[in-house]
């Protein structure tokens, strides 16, 4: 069997650069574009594959001759061997391997998939990308590819080991390698390295596009004390932790006071840690003691937290304003209606629930009383699509507004807010994406969403979702979300809803405003009218099955879309009224009313 390997020595002066491809199952499988004109010799323990070697990996060193080759190839085969045997593995790419030679890995980024599903509470057989073989799921990712596993009949199809970043870089550093060079992953979860068996030189760099070589001595020393501390038992719990964890079990049951002496303990040993000081401000703001919470709040952000400790703190220092300020008899400012911004109005709601269907006429008939308007409800739609075309057809006015019949609308000058943003945006909503990664506008997360969503909590209370409300208006946006938006009557006959793509109710409003949006259209956020949902959105079998019309639609133009449900990290506050979230927005976007930024 070992025949070939043992008889591979350097090639002549002048002939082709050669590459060993290690397990890539078929030569019919393009490589990477630097490997263009070099002869390739296909090594695969399967002989199916017609492999110009048949040869199992491990056995590298022991049969092949040595320095046969100027680079290994090896994707998507590494994790194949129990981990004990990758050592074997990659001494063999080091034995076959010239002095100038170097090896291009790629493996599954297990790391950043344990964090995925964790973050996201996604199921291990849950699909997590669809790749060129079919859909891709956690499990075929850690364990191996089922259905090519099933069909082969063949355990070397199935994963034995799993690496993160830096479990890779021990591997390989430990095998006797010397620079090591991660690059961008080819494919999605995936970690891509190029490893030389001395140094790079300067050729190939430019030809690799490398960077800089990863830290491999500072990276060990780190990994591996860490790792045997986790298993001595002569180690002592860190003092600030044990208070700051003590301080939350206390917060966590409304006992705010013996949460700030916890923290307060802990800010006398470590007065340096953002979280501390957010923990202090909280504790005050349950309490009622607001002055003190703002000064601990503000030391929180003079400290430079990240997201979303930085968006949770600036959130409360603006509620205590707003509280402060509701005790005092102040409230929010009311808009009045430009005369320049004065247009009339056609509302388009959808809606099976006579009873719901005459609030929400009854609201827009309040809040829109200053200007001329209509109410067209359609009582029998097929779908969101199909309501919304045919009521386009019977709207008379200059300006078309989308609404859902379960909304609550609770700023009062909502018409001046709402006119004022439609003269300088295309299309405005009140909340959405300047990125969309998957079948939900909110999956992109932080930096790239704008606006705010309440949902009632009893009794004239809300928990509102905080997006982004640094600005009264934010443009720019790819999508916006359906529970309300608006348009001019001509852009939206232009455009039109997909009835036929989105046949019921689901993802429409995200096919629409996209499509605004690849037409060059101003997309925008109206970040200060306050909407409260009665209900919420899931992510169901149905939702899924248009999730992936959606995605199927527009990949070409948009790039990589992942029908798997995000779960981002997201600023919620609880308030106790309206006229609270009120006073809240004016001192989120920075003054009364809002200067537009």
């Amino acid at each position: 069997m070992f025949d070939a390997l043992k008889g591979l020595v350097a090639p002549p002066p002048g002939a082709k650069m050669r590459v060993l491809n290690v397990g890539g199952g078929s030569k019919g499988v393009a490589l990477p574009p630097h490997f263009q004109d070099w002869e390739q010799l296909l090594l695969d323990i399967d002989p199916r594959t017609g492999a110009d070697l048949v040869c199992d990996a491990r056995a590298l060193r022991e049969a092949a001759a040595p320095d046969a080759f100027d680079a290994v190839y090896c994707s998507h085969n590494l994790e194949h061997y129990y981990r004990h045997d990758v050592d074997k593995v990659l001494q063999g790419f080091l034995h076959v391997l010239k002095a100038d030679g170097f090896a291009e890995i790629r493996v599954p980024d297990i790391g950043e998939l344990i964090k995925l599903l964790a973050k996201n509470e996604i199921d291990i057989e849950q699909e997590i990308y669809k790749a060129n073989i079919g859909p891709i799921t956690a499990h075929d990712m850690i364990y191996g590819y089922a259905p090519e596993i099933e069909a082969s009949g063949q355990d070397f199809y199935a994963h034995k080991t799993g690496f993160s970043r830096d479990s890779l870089l021990r591997a390989l550093h430990s095998n006797g390698y010397g620079e090591i060079y991660f690059a961008a992953p080819l494919a999605l979860l995936e970690l891509h390295v190029f490893v030389f068996k001395t140094r790079a030189d300067a050729a190939q760099r430019a030809l690799l596009g490398l960077g800089e070589p990863a830290a491999t001595q500072a990276q060990h020393a780190a990994a591996l004390p860490a790792r045997r501390a986790v298993h001595g038992g002569d180690t002592q719990p860190d003092p600030v932790e044990a208070l700051y964890q003590r301080a939350a079990a206390a917060f966590a049951v409304d006992n705010w006071e013996e949460s700030a002496a916890f923290t307060q303990q802990a800010l006398a040993l470590e007065p340096a840690l953002p979280a501390l000081h957010y923990l202090l401000g909280s504790c005050r703001l349950g309490q009622e003691q607001l002055a003190a919470a703002l000064q601990a709040y503000a030391r929180c952000l003079e400290l430079r937290p990240k997201y979303p400790l930085s968006a949770e703190t600036l959130a409360r220092q603006a509620l205590c304003h707003a509280r402060m300020e509701g005790a005092n008899g102040k409230t929010a400012a009311i808009e009045a209606l430009a005369p320049q911004h004065s247009q009339s109005v056609s509302v388009l709601i959808c809606s099976a629930s006579a009873g719901r269907a005459s609030r929400a006429e009854a609201m827009y008939r309040r809040l829109l009383a200053e200007v001329p308007h209509e109410v067209i409800l359609i009582n029998d739609a097929r779908s969101y699509a199909e309501g919304y075309n045919r009521a386009l057809q019977r709207a008379r006015h200059d300006v078309v507004l989308f609404a859902q019949d379960d909304i609550d609308i609770l700023s009062p000058d909502f018409a001046a807010r709402l006119l004022r943003a439609i003269c300088r945006h295309a299309l405005v909503g009140i909340a959405g994406t300047r990125k969309l990664v998957g079948g939900a506008w909110h999956f992109a997360g932080y930096p790239h969403l704008a606006g705010q969503i309440g949902r009632p909590n009893g009794e004239g209370r809300y928990v509102v979702t905080l997006y982004d409300v640094t600005e009264r208006e934010t443009k720019g946006l790819q999508a916006v979300d359906g529970l309300l938006f608006a348009t001019r009557r001509d852009t939206a006959l232009r455009l039109g809803f997909d009835e036929s793509g989105f046949d019921g109710w689901h993802l429409y409003d995200l096919d629409f405003s996209l499509r605004a949006a690849q037409a060059g259209l101003d997309c925008a956020s109206c970040n200060d009218i306050l909407v409260a949902h009665e209900s919420q959105a899931g992510n169901d079998a149905p939702w899924r099955r248009y999730a992936q019309r959606f995605l199927d639609k527009h990949q070409g133009r948009l790039g990589s879309l992942q029908n798997i449900v995000f779960k981002p990290e997201l600023v919620a506050l609880p308030l106790r009224s309206a006229a609270e979230w009120r006073l809240l927005t004016e001192h989120l976007i920075g003054g009364e009313g809002g200067a537009p930024r």
